[in-house]
């Protein structure tokens, strides 16, 4: 081997050891930046939350507000029931309505069933506790696949008032 392919051997490896340098920083690099991210995902520098319950020695008159206010939000809330794909055998007979005004709610309710701002089928007052099974609508259809609205209205207990109206995306199918 002469001296100039001795020069030029030598430069390679060289540059094959400043290369090899350069991926090992490039490496240990990525590894750092990896690990700061986990960190920082895993324990932010600032975090408003944390896990656990909030032990409060809350004066009496504060448990008694917030009884109250649970006690007032309970008696607003009402469940509806009702099957949303209804299925009547033709526009004439009773189809499987399933509505129901479960003994839990604390007041009565009727229902309305609307296509396109047409009134189909009202109910009389339904009670807690009580249910429609099946039921004919007032307003026939004709055979077909109908998108409709349920309105379910919360009434007050003398069921003259309207407390609260409820709608529900109903699919009506009419067989024959």
């Amino acid at each position: 081997m002469n001296n100039e392919d001795i020069r030029k051997e030598l430069q390679s490896q060289e540059q094959n050891n400043k290369k090899k340098k350069r991926n090992k920083i490039i490496i240990v690099i990525i590894v750092l930046i990896s690990l700061l991210l986990f960190l920082v995902r895993c324990n932010p520098l600032r975090s408003d939350i944390s896990k656990g319950e909030i032990d409060w020695d809350q004066p009496r008159a504060s448990r008694d507000l917030q009884a109250e206010i649970d006690k007032a939000v309970e008696q607003g809330m009402f469940n509806v029931f009702m099957n949303t794909n209804v299925v009547f055998k033709d526009g004439q007979s009773k189809g499987n309505m399933m509505i129901q005004n479960i003994e839990t709610n604390r007041y009565p309710m009727y229902v309305e069933i609307y296509h396109d701002n047409t009134l189909l089928y009202k109910s009389y007052i339904i009670e807690p506790g009580y249910k429609i099974e099946e039921a004919k609508l007032d307003t026939p259809l004709s055979k077909g696949t109908y998108d409709c609205t349920a309105y379910f209205y919360v009434t007050d207990n003398n069921k003259e008032e309207v407390q609260n109206k409820i709608g529900l995306n109903i699919k009506i199918t009419v067989n024959n």
